[in-house]
């Protein structure tokens, strides 16, 4: 399904195979981070002080502020940025309201937009007791194409995330 929302085409990509070229991927963050944290690199024979240090050093993070994006280098994932937007509140009820969202994407695609990405794939909000739901994430996601005049192109609304090709056959998009 695509639709035209002012100048961003907004496209539902069921595909397992992202849609190529992305120039940035879009991704879902809590207020610490958590969302997007890398578990492969947990120990998995980490002792109960080990954890319990872990949880220390978390507790003394600062918070990120809801509605705000950090863009970073996305050459691992096979795209030119990944934004990180903070749209997820663990510590507030409910978790994710659909203005912060709004704000975020906005925010977001606005200065990937300033960097030149004409294409740019969002990751689903995976629904959470006291968040969004699809319908509501959809609704917002649309309300921020209709604001971006001279925005994006076009957005992927992605089922899953692109994993990064590996091997011989993989190909990246260059920089």
């Amino acid at each position: 399904m695509t639709t035209e929302d002012g100048f961003t085409d907004i496209v539902q990509w069921r595909s397992k195979q992202p849609p190529m070229p992305l120039d940035a991927l879009i991704l879902p963050e809590d207020t610490y981070l958590l969302l997007q944290a890398k578990t492969e690199e947990l120990d998995p024979d980490a002792t109960p002080l080990d954890l319990w240090v872990a949880l220390e050093r978390a507790r003394g993070t600062e918070k990120r502020p809801l509605g705000s994006a950090i863009i970073g280098d996305g050459r691992t994932r096979g795209v030119k940025y990944v934004a990180r937007v903070i749209m997820v509140d663990f510590d507030d009820e409910p978790i994710c309201r659909q203005e912060v969202v709004v704000i975020g994407m906005h925010g977001a695609l606005s200065e990937l937009a300033q960097r030149g990405c004409e294409t740019i794939g969002v990751l689903p909000l995976r629904r959470m007791r006291g968040g969004l739901s699809e319908e509501e994430y959809l609704t917002a996601l649309h309300e921020v194409g209709t604001r971006l005049g001279g925005g994006p192109r076009t957005l992927y609304l992605l089922e899953q995330d692109p994993a990064p090709l590996e091997g011989p056959d993989a190909q990246s998009i260059p920089l």
